[in-house]
């Protein structure tokens, strides 16, 4: 790993509060993501989400952290102000050059951003959930449209990709409108058969717009 720093959620949440104070638009007093420039944005506190709560669906504001893992790797954390940790995913930036052995198809860019380790540990439906933690609503959302604003401004075209859990791929395919990278097909005969992880998601063209604007967008 290279680049890797770590820090504080409970010091930078506080910072974080002070820098929404001073910096954020007049007319909202809160300073989003909506128009951050994300690959462009330094280690550390780096905006917040709007989410929803789960007990009564209100909106409130979760703090976004930015730490470089690795060469074009990248980690991103959700925390509320009390430094907790609600949600997190790590990217890979896969940018494949027109030249490159891996692009086979050369009328089609391969290019994408790689989710890894998506998590929303407030979440009591899954197994990552942390006991105490209060419910919030969006954080996968959330997570992804970074991951979708990353792949944007890589130059890989909005695209995305990740493995889903199998608890996790019907949320994947009706909220988020992922599809199978290597769907089943049927040969002659009738039967089914399948070349590929039935796990492997990706987001599919008509779907990228839809994605940046669910639940308001960043």
């Amino acid at each position: 790993m290279i680049n890797s720093i770590s820090y504080n959620p409970q010091i930078y949440s506080k910072q974080a509060l002070a820098t929404t104070k001073t910096n954020a638009p007049n007319f909202t007093g809160i300073q989003t993501l909506t128009h951050t420039n994300i690959g462009s944005c330094l280690e550390g506190y780096i905006g917040k989400v709007r989410v929803r709560k789960g007990s009564d669906k209100s909106d409130c504001y979760l703090n976004v952290f930015k730490n470089y893992i690795g060469t074009n790797e990248e980690k991103y954390s959700i925390t509320n102000d009390f430094g907790d940790l609600i949600g997190e995913m790590k990217i890979k930036i896969k940018k494949i050059l027109p030249n490159s052995w891996e692009r086979f198809d050369h009328n089609n860019d391969p290019s994408h951003v790689f989710v890894d380790e998506l998590r929303n540990y407030s979440n009591p439906t899954t197994p990552y959930y942390k006991q105490g933690l209060e419910y919030m609503k969006d954080i996968g959302t959330r997570l992804l449209q970074i991951a979708q604003r990353r792949s944007d401004e890589s130059m890989c075209l909005g695209n995305i990709k990740l493995i889903s859990k199998g608890e996790s791929k019907d949320w994947y395919k009706n909220v988020i409108g992922m599809v199978e990278e290597f769907p089943a097909d049927s040969n002659n005969f009738g039967f089914k058969f399948r070349i590929g992880n039935p796990n492997s998601m990706i987001l599919p063209p008509h779907n990228k717009e839809p994605l940046s604007r669910l639940q308001g967008g960043l």
